[in-house]
């Protein structure tokens, strides 16, 4: 009988060699922690971990964007609270004036703590963001976006937004912030004219009925006889007379087109107040407009207070316009918050998927590994003991 011994020690050294290789990419497995080394050792898992790599990049650029608007928007939030407690000052400044036992020099002490909150003011409005840029500076600006003692805007309006989606906001927009108010109460503002005689005066006025606003412009004119004045309304834009003759009382409401005006003290015949749609104009304008009534010793009592409500309401737009201007950046800044909390949640998700895809078990790959040895020490002693064969022992 024919024994092939070299085939059977060949199929042995196979054996052999294949049960080396599987040791060693065992042992590789253990030292590196990786079940997945290499796409070779499983295409799926390996693209899969791939996409899991990508997904990972993109949550840490996501995530470095919400940083940087947490930052600037906290930033924010810190200035325009200062924002409000500077104008709350000049508000409460303003309110002292109507003070009518103050003196000239009590009036010009006012002036100047107006003139230190416009400054301070001022500063808010042009903090910087610590990287170079302004936290109030609408779509980008390397110079302070309200340069100058006359602040104008020298930024383009908006903002700048990050991350995917343009979710966060990185600037808010200084110009609908400070310089975009509403004149008077926001919606029309009244004067007197200049030709008036008497010493009667109106106040800034409040809306009634929003539904019958047109939008036209008004003026009340005064008629009769001392003791009996009346007062007429009539739309200056259309020329139509809306009221006429109407009994006058000094402090006493008039109603012109959804909008509520009272005329106090003692106008004269023929004087006249208007009532017009508002425009816009800046806190630091409104704070000039003040400090300018305060250091004015030579008006009338009528014509000061009139400036007066004006210069209030004024004032009163302003720290409106900031309050709205720092709930906003509140809620910019809750969304940055949230999109940090998604971002650290996704982030541990995708890493626990990508583990599972390429780490190693590692009690399992031990076992592997003793497995291993033991098939591997099996082989060679089947090899050794196929190599010391010969005919002879076969023929004994």
């Amino acid at each position: 009988m024919r024994v092939p011994t070299l085939h059977t020690a060949r199929q042995s050294l196979a054996t052999l060699g294949e049960r080396q290789a599987e040791q060693a990419r065992l042992q590789e497995q253990v030292a590196s922690g990786l079940r997945v080394r290499s796409p070779g050792d499983d295409p799926v898992a390996a693209a899969q971990g791939e996409l899991a790599r990508s997904r990972l990049a993109r949550i840490a650029q996501e995530q470095r964007a919400v940083q940087l608007a947490q930052g600037t928007l906290a930033t924010a939030d810190g200035a325009l609270a200062h924002g409000v407690d500077v104008l709350q000052d000049a508000r409460e400044a303003l309110v002292a004036a109507g003070n009518g036992g103050y003196t000239a020099d009590d009036r010009h002490a006012l002036a100047e703590r107006l003139r230190s909150a416009r400054s301070e003011l001022l500063a808010v409005a042009n903090t910087p963001d610590g990287g170079g840029g302004f936290v109030f500076g609408g779509q980008g600006s390397a110079t302070a976006p309200m340069p100058g003692s006359t602040p104008a805007w020298a930024a383009v309006a908006g903002e700048q937004r990050v991350g995917e989606n343009a979710r966060f906001a990185t600037t808010l927009d200084g110009r609908a912030a400070f310089l975009a108010l509403p004149q008077g109460n926001g919606v029309f503002v009244t004067a007197s004219a200049a030709a008036n005689s008497g010493s009667g005066w109106i106040d800034a006025g409040s809306v009634r009925d929003a539904t019958q606003l047109t939008g036209h412009d008004y003026a009340i004119v005064i008629g009769g006889a001392p003791g009996a004045l009346s007062y007429s309304v009539l739309d200056t834009t259309t020329g139509a007379a809306l009221a006429t003759a109407v009994p006058f009382r000094s402090g006493a409401g008039i109603e012109v087109a959804g909008q509520r005006v009272a005329i106090s003290g003692a106008p004269a015949a023929g004087d006249a107040f208007r009532l017009q749609p508002a425009g816009q104009q800046s806190v630091f304008q409104t704070l000039d407009d003040a400090i300018a009534l305060l250091e004015d010793d030579g008006l009338a009592s009528g014509a000061y207070a009139e400036r007066l409500a004006r210069v209030q309401a004024g004032v009163d737009g302003a720290l409106e316009g900031l309050l709205l201007a720092r709930t906003r950046a509140a809620e910019d800044l809750r969304l940055a918050d949230d999109g940090a909390q998604a971002n650290a949640q996704q982030e541990v998700a995708v890493q626990g998927r990508r583990s599972d895809l390429r780490d190693l078990d590692l009690a399992r790959g031990i076992s592997d590994l003793q497995a291993s040895q033991t098939g591997l020490e099996a082989a060679l002693k089947s090899y050794a003991a196929v190599g010391r064969k010969s005919l002879f022992d076969l023929i004994s």
